[in-house]
């Protein structure tokens, strides 16, 4: 059993969204009807408003509420409420498996709760079931999307940003990357001495070691640019299910959140410090919480995984003006240097955009990184937990 710095809630509980939503997916809720086409129409998320016009209208309706995977949403409903006053924000910290269930559930009971939905993929299961389903819808005015960088821009929502799931080592103590492989990461050293947030509870790490597994060729030719010689399989498919098993093997310490890995790892006047696998967007933190650590760019076969985060209109929301108007408001309106924008235009996180970028950190285009394959998620995610249930 690997190491856990916390007790594992009840499987069963924790991911029965991404395990049972597609069971719901042919309820009479998930259908578009008559009312849902009325919806959409007076709704007419094609159309290219001004802030103004949606503000005057937004005032009508007086509040607006979000579900948001990122407790930052504090500083956007302050930020807003002070741009637009007179329209609350009811705002919801969820994370990503909390808003797919809630949105389910809700929608189906025929509560329209949700305006503006704030989430990753999260497997594939967002796009694959509530946008496929009608619960949730892109808004995306022509002003907002000229300048998105290509790869996003046939996207399921309105993508603003992104992060990726990164490995951290202690600077204090290595002055070169002790880790430019993957599979360093297998390695008798690192045994016992990495610190990650638990893949069966997080979707972003389940993601990444699902893209591993469908990166397969890569991990491969990336065990031979190591070890100098062709991967031996021991009882798996192929060398991503073997990265997986090994890595498992060297008795990795699961964590329940980000803060708590750059947290092992950065703290000062350690001798022989761990290594991390968290969420780049916590890099944000290491400054001021005097940390020593920072997260890799070059490791081999590919950095990681984009992780991307996208704004949704919620169907049969009934506050659309104040949706647009704060969806608007957390892209950062039409030149990206918005106020709202600026929470997540931090260290270790990406806009989406050509024109915005952050001091300091490699430009998104200098990343090497595997593509988000939503559908190819949706399809594995749940092989590759099985996979992990059974190799711990």
């Amino acid at each position: 059993m690997k190491k856990q710095l916390y007790k594992r809630p009840a499987f069963g509980l924790v991911f029965s969204s991404l395990l049972v939503i597609s069971a719901c997916g042919n309820s009479e809720s998930s259908t578009a009807t008559a009312e849902d086409n009325t919806w959409l129409e007076q709704a007419n998320l094609g159309a290219n408003e001004t802030p103004e016009e949606l503000y005057e209208a937004a005032k009508e309706e007086g509040k607006v509420v979000v579900y948001s995977q990122s407790s930052r949403i504090k500083d956007v409903k302050a930020s807003f409420e002070k741009e637009y006053p007179g329209i609350q924000v009811e705002a919801f910290d969820l994370g990503t498996i909390e808003i797919v269930e809630k949105v389910t559930r809700e929608q189906e009971a025929g509560l329209n709760t949700a305006d503006v939905v704030f989430v990753k993929d999260g497997g594939g299961i967002v796009s694959g079931e509530l946008v496929n389903e009608g619960m949730l819808h892109k808004y995306a005015p022509d002003d907002l999307v000229e300048n998105l960088d290509a790869p996003f821009l046939d996207e399921p929502g309105l993508p603003f940003y992104f992060s990726t799931r990164a490995i951290f080592v202690n600077t204090e103590v290595y002055d070169e990357s002790p880790i430019t492989n993957w599979w360093d990461l297998t390695d008798e050293k690192w045994k016992s001495r990495i610190v990650m947030d638990d893949p069966l509870l997080s979707s972003d790490t389940l993601d990444l070691l699902t893209t591993i597994v469908q990166n397969a060729d890569d991990m491969e030719a990336a065990y031979k640019d190591k070890y100098g010689k062709d991967i031996e399989l021991n009882g798996t498919d192929h060398a991503g299910y073997e990265f997986i098993k090994q890595l498992l093997a060297n008795d990795p310490v699961f964590v329940s959140s980000g803060d708590e890995v750059v947290e092992a790892v950065g703290t000062p006047g350690q001798e022989n410090p761990p290594v991390g696998i968290t969420t780049s967007s916590k890099s944000r933190h290491i400054e001021e919480q005097g940390y020593k650590a920072e997260f890799l760019y070059d490791v081999e076969p590919k950095m990681s995984v984009a992780g991307t985060s996208y704004l949704y209109m919620a169907n049969q929301a009934e506050h659309t003006a104040a949706a647009k108007l704060l969806i608007r408001w957390m892209a950062g309106e039409a030149d990206g240097q918005g106020e709202g924008f600026r929470p997540y235009n931090v260290p270790g996180s990406w806009s989406t955009r050509t024109d915005v970028s952050v001091e300091g950190q490699r430009s998104s285009d200098e990343l090497d990184l595997w593509p988000y394959d939503g559908e190819y998620l949706y399809e594995h995610s749940n092989e590759v937990r099985n996979f992990i249930l059974e190799n711990q």
